[in-house]
């Protein structure tokens, strides 16, 4: 896939000492991430909003649909869902929860607040996804370049503040852009040093099995598939309620079947099967032309006879073959050629050849990479990299080889297929059209084309302002962002495509112009939505402190100067505004940094000491000194990176987390008992015919309880059809005699469970007597049916039965963050209308009908209320009674945002 210009040889294979390398390289990044990311709280909205989701999948066992429980306008019987976002995040954040042990099933009551391993669970795949981006282009430039130049990138992106920041932020961008950094990386290896054999990892069996390069991709790419052929399979052969009727064959067998399929063809055996009718066709005709069949040769396998003799005999007459030519015929007829020369042309686009080299299996990597970016964020990393691709085939005059099918496009259109769209017909086989037209239409279209949310236009985020693209850039990079002018002026005198450090620099240009012209483009425009372009940003400035140290160029005074002052500008605008630093990752940019009183933080003294360090390094590296000037930028480098995330994050998180409030309800509440509810008779008598008189729950244990505390046991049963419409309950009164680390024991005395058994018998001859009243529903008229005189009995069981901690209440009083689900564990939006207690409406009208219905609000019991700081005081005013107003108090103001108030 070269140019035809002067060639170095093929790289030597180096492997100890580059396998060490490597080691160190995610040691190094690890050891940067990882600490301190437990120290604050999971930031609102966005890592809780998500994070709810990822719980709910693990409470309702559902790693298809995307749900998010709750009501953004108020109402009660609202559920909002969630639609926005692919699944790959969720998948992330869920297999961290199991890992680490949190949020089984769901999670017991207060699980979210009591330890801090949930914002390691949340948040350590996604410091995974930003190594492992890191690792590909270090390894990529290592290979190609130099480990000096691997390094310098190492330093220069992983410290970028943008970057660093993210990479411990649950959000989708950075499992989009580690994915768009593997994918560009593997391209340029493919491009550079791809026609060669493939690579051997390993013998055994003295050298009777051998491990190359080709066995591991294929093992890589079947795992991301056949992983979800397999969960796609149990789930739809165990789900019932689907969004799409009347598919006919079960999605169970069609959907698994189907992707094993097109993953195999991703062979050339396999292409041939996939294929195989055409291919059949062609054998007729074949036989009709009384084309020749080699005879199988001595050695050779029955499967490499069928498939390269007597299939390969047929493919040469395949109908679909003759379908291209006669497609591209008019094409090549007005070039002045005859109906034959269409053969070739069919052969180059039909055939898939076999896989030889290395170039094809870094394709692949890339081609994979690109499909889970898709389950990532959707169409930006496809996108991106599409555009370098095709650029680099434009200005490398690469025509030839693309019709030759070196860039290996079925190959690409398969594996992207088969990696990313089956998660999004499962998802329209389970929410239907409504899908469809909220992810496709409303958040993808619409987001690129349209805007959402008020976003500015096209290109006023590039113009600059608050909040402006070139502002991001220069916020997120920092000192790094005084090198860009500098560094891109060298890139483009120095990307000499006759040389493979020259294409190589050239590539990373394209890709940091593309990424920033395509960002600029899309008129929807956040803050963390520029992120895809800092990497090949940072990359290019890696080349630049490159050349500085092996003396190719020099840091001019001028460009010196310019770059201090560009530092002086952003550490001026850090210095008042430090907000903007978390606004690089959150939605709401109006949410003002805590510099009034009582907090009164004020990070100016350490962003002014950054700046000056920068600006004197700056100045060193435009001496004779300039190995020493680079090591010092690279010290102050990652001494922001540092601060930011060990200093600026716990101080920001605590201010933009509701963890701390949300903790002291479950810290201080009291528990009265817990509270079964069982849909239907039959749930009744399955779960409570042989009931001991010890009833058990989960919880975080708060500072009220203790042994020997009364507590109550109710059992409710309700219809199974209808979540509010209560048959029958029964209250038992024991006490708690055993305490857990974080579980109580209810041991309820004989006379007291001795009314069970009466309750249970209820339910038994309920469920005797359905039969009888369901053959009596069938024997009526179709007439009665259809008129509702007769009515179908009752079913004998429901959805899952409802257990919850019967405690005080905590109230959600309009917050509009969602991170309050989620450190609630979905509490304050249960299915039982009396747990719905999130009432983010500022008309008060739910919240009203709530705290002055008894049924729902019980009188004589504490209530917490958490709500915006701004609220905190005034929420006083709107309490129902002067019993409530009278014992109303603000507990904790520990965050500028987020109080939590009692009464």
């Amino acid at each position: 896939m070269q140019p035809a210009v002067r060639e170095e040889p093929s790289l030597p294979v180096v492997r100890r000492s580059l396998a060490f390398e490597l080691v160190l390289v995610v040691i190094v990044a690890f050891a940067t991430f990882v600490p301190g990311v437990t120290k604050y709280s999971l930031v609102d909205p966005w890592e809780t909003h998500y994070g709810e989701v990822a719980r709910t999948m693990l409470q309702d066992n559902d790693f298809v649909h995307t749900e998010w429980r709750g009501t953004y306008v108020g109402g009660m019987t609202d559920n909002e869902g969630f639609r926005s976002k692919p699944v790959l995040m969720f998948w992330l954040m869920a297999a961290g929860l199991e890992l680490t042990g949190v949020a089984t099933d769901g999670g017991y009551s207060g699980e979210m607040t009591e330890t801090g391993t949930v914002m390691l669970a949340i948040r350590l795949p996604f410091i995974v996804c930003a190594v492992c981006g890191l690792v590909l282009v270090w390894w990529m430039l290592a290979r190609l370049v130099s480990r000096r130049l691997a390094w310098l990138t190492l330093l220069v992106v992983g410290t970028t503040p943008m970057f660093c920041l993210i990479a411990r932020n649950a959000i989708p961008d950075m499992p989009l852009v580690a994915c768009t950094m593997g994918a560009i990386a593997l391209f340029v290896m493919a491009a550079e040093d791809g026609e060669r054999p493939f690579s051997r990892i390993a013998t055994f069996w003295r050298g009777k099995l051998t491990i190359d390069a080709r066995h591991v991709t294929f093992a890589l790419v079947g795992f991301v598939v056949l992983i979800q052929a397999a969960y796609y399979l149990v789930y739809f052969a165990t789900t019932q309620n689907l969004g799409v009727r009347g598919i006919g064959f079960p999605p169970a067998v069609w959907l698994p079947l189907l992707m094993v399929v097109v993953l195999a063809a991703l062979s050339h055996d396999g292409w041939l099967l996939v294929r195989i009718p055409f291919v059949l066709i062609g054998g007729i005709v074949a036989a009709i032309k009384n084309d020749p069949l080699p005879y199988r040769q001595p050695g050779q396998s029955m499967w490499r006879h069928a498939f390269d003799d007597i299939l390969g005999t047929w493919d040469r007459r395949a109908a679909d073959r003759y379908v291209v030519r006669a497609l591209v015929f008019p094409f090549v007829w007005a070039s002045g050629q005859s109906w034959a020369e269409t053969d070739a042309v069919a052969h180059r686009i039909v055939r898939l050849e076999p896989i030889t080299t290395m170039r094809q299996l870094y394709l692949l990597g890339c081609y994979t990479l690109l499909g889970v970016s898709i389950l990532a964020k959707g169409p930006p990393g496809i996108t991106v990299v599409g555009l370098v691709c095709t650029l680099y085939v434009v200005l490398f005059a690469r025509w030839r080889a693309l019709y030759d099918g070196m860039f290996e496009l079925k190959r690409a259109i398969v594996t992207i297929i088969v990696v990313a769209i089956p998660w999004h017909i499962a998802m329209y086989l389970k929410d239907g059209k409504g899908f469809i037209n909220e992810y496709v239409y409303q958040h993808i279209l619409n987001r690129a084309a349209s805007g959402v949310d008020n976003s500015e236009g096209t290109f006023a985020r590039l113009a600059g302002g608050v909040g402006g693209y070139t502002s991001i850039m220069g916020h997120g990079m920092y000192l790094w962002a005084a090198l860009l002018p500098a560094a891109l002026a060298v890139a483009f005198a120095r990307s000499d495509r006759t040389t493979r450090e020259g294409r190589v620099r050239f590539v990373m240009v394209l890709w940091a112009i593309t990424a920033v012209a395509l960002f600029c483009l899309v008129e929807t425009k956040f803050n963390h939505y520029f992120l895809p372009a800092i990497p090949p940003l940072a990359i290019v400035v890696a080349f630049f402190l490159d050349d500085i140290v092996a003396g190719r160029e020099r840091l001019h005074p001028v460009m010196a100067a310019l770059g201090a002052g560009i530092v002086l500008l952003v550490t001026r605008d850090l210095m008042f505004e430090p907000e903007r630093w978390i606004e690089m990752f959150v939605f709401r940019y109006d949410r003002p940094w805590p510099s009034a009183e009582p907090y009164r933080i004020d990070v100016s003294d350490a962003f002014l000491g950054l700046g000056l360090a920068g600006v004197v390094a700056l100045v060193a590296a435009s001496t004779r000194y300039r190995r020493l000037g680079v090591a010092l930028i690279g010290a102050v480098g990652f001494a922001i990176c540092v601060w930011a995330l060990q200093i600026y994050m716990p101080i920001a998180g605590t201010h933009w987390g509701m963890r701390d409030a949300s903790r002291i309800y479950y810290q201080q509440r009291t528990i009265y008992g817990e509270k079964r509810v069982y849909f239907g008779a039959g749930q009744c008598v399955d779960h409570l015919a042989r009931k001991s008189n010890q009833w058990s729950f989960e919880t975080m244990i708060p500072d009220t309880l203790y042994l020997g505390q009364p507590m109550t046991v109710t059992v409710q049963v309700n219809k199974a059809s209808d979540f509010r419409s209560p048959v029958r309950s029964l209250a038992m009164n024991g006490t708690a005699t055993s305490i857990g680390d974080h579980s109580v024991t209810i041991t309820v005395p004989p006379a007291e469970h001795a009314k069970l058994e009466g309750f249970v018998e209820e339910c038994r001859k309920e469920v005797a007597a359905y039969p009888a009243a369901l053959k009596a529903y069938k024997a009526t008229s179709a007439e009665d049916k259809k008129s509702g005189k007769a009515r179908p009995p009752e079913g004998l069981r429901g959805r899952r039965p409802v257990d919850f901690v019967d405690a005080d209440v905590l109230i959600a009083y309009q917050l509009y963050w969602r991170g309050e689900n989620f450190w609630s564990g979905g509490e304050i939006w249960g299915p039982l209308l009396e747990q719905r207690t999130a009432f983010p409406n500022p008309d008060n009208k739910e919240f009203n009908k709530y705290i002055n219905d008894p049924s729902r609000a019980r009188p004589g019991r504490r209530y917490f209320m958490l709500t915006d700081t701004g609220r905190a005081t005034a929420a006083k005013g709107i309490l129902p009674s002067q019993r409530a107003k009278d014992t109303y108090q603000v507990l904790d103001m520990t965050s500028n945002k987020f109080a939590i108030s009692a009464f």
